[in-house]
């Protein structure tokens, strides 16, 4: 699948560079294809992401900075270093309690996967492209809003599951290990409004979104489509068991992989930012 999206979105860039993009575009694009290569050939050697991952950036990278803007690419920047940190003080967290074979497990999970930056990257690029060719407020604010949405997302994991409070199955409410797909926590809740927040600020960057209103559908919609993820993870993922540790119990015979439910709530973010843009005739 991940090598599917790398060729289409490949074929698309193509297309649009020559049949739609000029001079200006050209010299965008290009530059975008080089400091994307650039970038995920670093983030390859530094074990942040897998070799299917680099080409995943380079395509994504390509469309954000070429058919996208400078303020696109440093929220998105923004949220792939702070997802990295965030993530490194979460596994170091987890280590101190694991064994030797625990821990090469989780080694092993470290580096992002291709599947997983299309998780989040995909609505994006779609947006960035709606954009491009119908530059609208709507397309616009959407990107952010997925971004947000991805944000909100990440940062509820690693930042709520590290020396977590209590956390609650978000379907039941029943009680759940930290890191349980569809748990939420306060501390979690409060991290992913943060993210939420922290993208939705570069908003008042751009003079043409630069408004209130704006900034708290950026918000409101990122944040929804993070408690999106963690009910269709609980849904779809999440496998409760009794104390003897059988009979689990879903609440479907569904199955959905980590990446699908990512795939979806970042969507459901880019969706509601766009709604309410039309509503309120942003």
């Amino acid at each position: 699948m991940n090598r599917l999206l790398n060729y289409a979105t490949g074929l698309l860039v193509i297309y649009l560079f020559v049949l739609e993009g000029n001079m200006e575009d050209h010299i965008r694009i290009i530059t975008g294809l080089v400091l994307s290569v650039s970038f995920g050939y670093i983030a390859f050697i530094f074990n942040w992401i897998t070799l299917d991952a680099s080409r995943t950036i380079v395509v994504l990278g390509t469309i954000i900075y070429g058919f996208g803007n400078w303020l696109m690419v440093s929220a998105v920047l923004f949220f792939f270093i702070t997802s990295i940190i965030f993530s490194r003080y979460h596994r170091k967290s987890k280590i101190a309690k694991l064994d030797e074979a625990e821990i090469s497990a989780l080694n092993l999970q470290k580096r992002r996967k291709g599947t997983q930056l299309w998780a989040n990257g995909f609505w994006m690029a779609f947006f960035i492209i709606a954009w491009y060719l119908y530059p609208t407020h709507g397309f616009l604010i959407a990107v952010f809003a997925v971004i947000a949405s991805a944000a909100s997302d990440t940062w509820a994991t690693e930042l709520g599951s590290a020396n977590p409070w209590k956390t609650r199955l978000i379907t039941s409410f029943k009680k759940v290990k930290p890191g349980t797909d569809g748990g939420i926590s306060l501390k979690g809740i409060a991290a992913a409004l943060l993210g939420s927040a922290a993208i939705a600020l570069f908003t008042f960057l751009d003079t043409s979104l630069s408004s209130p209103l704006t900034f708290y559908i950026v918000f409101g919609a990122g944040f929804l489509g993070c408690i999106t993820d963690s009910y269709l993870g609980a849904i779809f993922q999440n496998r409760v068991s009794d104390k003897s540790g059988n009979n689990p119990d879903t609440e479907t015979g569904a199955n959905l992989s980590n990446s699908m439910v990512n795939w979806i709530s970042t969507g459901t973010g880019g969706m509601i930012a766009f709604v309410f843009t039309q509503l309120l005739l942003i």
